[in-house]
């Protein structure tokens, strides 16, 4: 990924938790990388998504802690508290795309769409991977809000596209868009130079400040 891509993940990943790591639940101590601790026998796994369990939480985040029993190498769950969805599902998403050992799309081409909202910016990084050299452009949508990054080459087998509404990083190179673009979720394609979609995402959910 390209530094931009880097940096907007970091800093939405920062400002997200500081700005709402402690709003649900006073006590936030399960975060980043899962941790296996032999010391107090613990295995803690921030943002784990419930599938197949029931309707109420199906498909919900939640930071666990498992207590390890005895000397086996058996865990039980010990306690668990609800993750805000979007913030997961973003650092899920990041994951995947990253991550050449998984590989979930017979075409090999991957996808990734980064976007942060506040009251007076939108911001969107748009990611493809595993392309066929050459010069692609993507285009954004956002309830009625469309725009389309100009023709960009890829660098290896990757490409990157920024849109935000700050004047900095437009003049920096990144696509201008409104400040209230973002309205709600984010859908995204990549088209190549005879603008065919190569890859394409709907309705991602967007960090908020």
């Amino acid at each position: 990924m390209a530094k931009t891509g880097w940096v907007l993940l970091a800093a939405v990943a920062l400002a997200y938790n500081a700005a709402f790591g402690h709003e649900e639940h006073k006590r936030d101590t399960i975060s980043g990388a899962p941790l296996a601790d032999f010391s107090v026998n613990e295995l803690r796994i921030p943002c784990v998504e419930v599938k197949n369990l029931d309707p109420n939480v199906d498909g919900r985040f939640f930071d666990v802690i498992l207590d390890r029993r005895g000397n086996s190498m058996n865990f039980e769950l010990k306690f668990a508290e609800v993750e805000d969805s979007d913030f997961c599902r973003a650092l899920a998403d990041f994951a995947k795309f990253y991550d050449d050992d998984f590989d979930d799309d017979a075409s090999g081409t991957k996808i990734l769409v980064i976007c942060e909202r506040r009251s007076n910016r939108s911001k969107i990084s748009v990611n493809g991977k595993n392309l066929i050299p050459g010069a692609y452009s993507a285009v954004v949508n956002s309830g009625t809000n469309t725009a389309s990054a100009p023709l960009q080459s890829t660098s290896g087998d990757e490409v990157e596209f920024d849109f935000d509404s700050d004047p900095g990083d437009i003049a920096e190179g990144a696509t201008a868009i409104a400040p209230d673009f973002i309205q709600g979720t984010v859908s995204a394609r990549l088209l190549n130079q005879r603008g065919e979609v190569v890859a394409a995402v709907s309705n991602v959910a967007c960090l908020a400040r």
